[in-house]
Formats: C-alpha cells, structure tokens, sequence
C-alpha cells in the first residue's frame, strides 16, 4: 500500500518535470512542457471548435488562447506583484507556439480533428490536464503566495493563499469569458463571465481544492493541530490532483452532472446563501419596529454605490441617480 501511495506521489510531482518528446535541445536551449502543451493544444481546440464556421483575424486567435491557456496563473502571480511564471522561461511560449500551430495551422487539420473528433482522445486529454490543474492550484498558485519574497517578512495572508490557489486552477476560463474571448464571438466584449454564474465545475472544483489544499497544509498555523500534521507537504499536493481526478471521473464516466454540488449545498446551507442572492427584501420584523421607510437620492460621499435618503413610505419604490421614481 505505501509503495503505491509513493508512486502516485512519485507520478504526480515528476509529471511537471516532463517534456515533450524531439523538442528538447540542451544546445539551443529549446524545450516544450509536455503539460503547457497538451493545455495549449485543448485550449486551442476548444477556441476553434466554439468559433463554428467563422474565421478569426490570426493575431485575436492568439491573444484569446494565450488568456485561456495561462490567464490563471497569470492572475495569481500579478496579485503577487510577481511576473507570470509562464514568461519567465522559453519552455512555455515554445509549447504554445507548437500547440497554436498544430491546431489552427497543421496541413488537413489532422490534430484538431484528431481531438474534437476522438471522445477517447479528448478524455485522456482531460485526464492529462488534472496534473496541470493540481500543480496550478498548489505548486503555481498557493506555494507562491506562501514563499512571495516580498511577502516573506508579514505573517502571511491565508485568502490571498487560497485566492491564488483557486485562481491559478480557474482563472484563464474566467478572464476568456469575460472577455468574450472563447471563441464564440468574432468581437471582444467585456461582460460577466458565463462560468460564474453556474458556477462551473471548473470553478467550484478550483475553489474547494484550494480551500482543502490550505486547510491540509494550515502554512499559517492558524488551526491547532499545527502545520504538515496529517501528511507531508508534497502528499498534499498529491491529494488536490486526486480531487480533480475524482471529480472528472464522476462527471465523464458516471455522468454525474456536478460532482461538487453536495459541498456547495452544504456551503450555501451553513451561510444561508441561496443560488440567488441580493434583490429588495421582503416585508418582516424590521418594519414593524421602525416602519417601511427606505432612501431615496444618492450620497455618494457615503458609498461608492451611493446610499439615498430616507422618506417615510417609499419602502419599495426604486430611485435613479436624482433621487426620482423609475417606472
């Protein structure tokens, strides 16, 4: 049992280290991560396949597949005031520039057919990005916003943690969205990004391993069974790639819709928080001890939304901007 339990952990750390086969030439110093490779061939993939029968100016198609395949760790290295890991070496733009070449550019097409077309295929691919997203949320995301050197005399920020983990994991897919920069649009328009208002899989799955990665480790030593106590550190990292292992193979194989919908239930229970939240409150105890007056007219000294002033008896009545009713 301990000898597969160290060669998973064995597989899993290595599978970083990996690189692609005929692209690795100590002299010319060129190399491809075979992981960054297979991400920019499914990410590229699924940008052509989302743009249908249209045509995108060739420089848009970059720039949209470059936000989508490391958008996420970006994210997390700039709320770091750190440069995207990404950048910072050849390896990563060589396996973009192969990936964004085999997929939109290779004559016959043959590899984007190959992906789109092959539903074996496109689920080792899946399977093969579980270790992208288990070292995004730990090695690229979380670890560097525990070791961040200019962060190394605080005592450290457990949510900026988690928000780098979960953002390293998720972020690419966000910011596309957001940007209407997944392919199914010829134009960019900024806009709230579909995957949030499920939320995705994708997402949801990003945040719970990154609060679970945290709450295993405790960095911080916040918690009082102490820091590394269940296991050790790269075990950890270990167990948030089985996360996403798990959750693909309930979602992909046993059709589970969602897989993390009882622990967003639970959540969404604890803190009383539906799936739709905000909108004008209902009439109940407040109203009978201090009456149905509400606020009309902006302050903005008071809030960046603006709060308005109180008139007896405009409980529900909505105001704009000069403080007049809107029909």
């Amino acid at each position: 049992m301990l000898d597969y339990v160290d060669a998973t952990e064995d597989f899993f750390l290595g599978a970083e280290q990996w690189e692609t086969p005929l692209i690795n030439d100590p002299m010319l110093a060129l190399h491809s991560p075979f992981l960054d490779l297979i991400l920019v061939l499914d990410t590229c993939a699924s940008y052509r396949r989302h743009m249908g029968t249209a045509k995108h100016p060739w420089l848009q198609c970059v720039i949209s597949c470059l936000i989508g395949t490391f958008g996420g760790t970006t994210v997390a290295m700039l709320s770091l005031g750190q440069p995207p890991g990404w950048a910072g070496n050849i390896g990563s733009p060589v396996a973009f520039a192969m990936g964004f070449w085999m997929i939109f550019l290779c004559p016959g097409d043959i590899f984007y057919k190959l992906i789109t077309r092959h539903r074996s295929i496109e689920l080792i691919f899946g399977y093969i990005n579980t270790l992208s997203c288990g070292h995004a949320i730990t090695s690229w995301g979380q670890d560097q916003a525990l070791k961040a050197f200019h962060l190394s005399h605080t005592p450290g920020s457990g949510p900026l943690a988690i928000w780098c983990g979960m953002i390293a994991g998720c972020g690419g897919g966000i910011v596309a969205n957001a940007l209407s920069a997944s392919g199914k649009t010829p134009d960019w328009i900024f806009g709230t990004p579909v995957v949030l208002k499920g939320p995705s899989i994708t997402v949801k799955t990003a945040f719970l391993s990154s609060c679970l990665y945290y709450l295993i480790r405790n960095p911080h030593g916040w918690f009082s069974y102490g820091t590394d106590a269940f296991m050790t550190h790269t075990q950890a990292k270990t167990c948030i790639w089985l996360v996403w292992v798990v959750v693909l193979t309930l979602h992909e194989l046993l059709k589970i819709p969602d897989p993390t919908a009882p622990f967003t239930k639970l959540v969404g229970k604890i803190c009383l928080c539906g799936g739709m939240i905000g909108g004008q409150p209902e009439s109940g105890i407040y109203e009978k001890i201090f009456g149905d007056g509400a606020m009309t007219g902006e302050d903005s000294a008071l809030s960046g939304f603006g709060f308005v002033k109180k008139v007896p008896g405009a409980g529900e009545v909505a105001a704009n901007g000069n403080g007049k009713k809107t029909n």
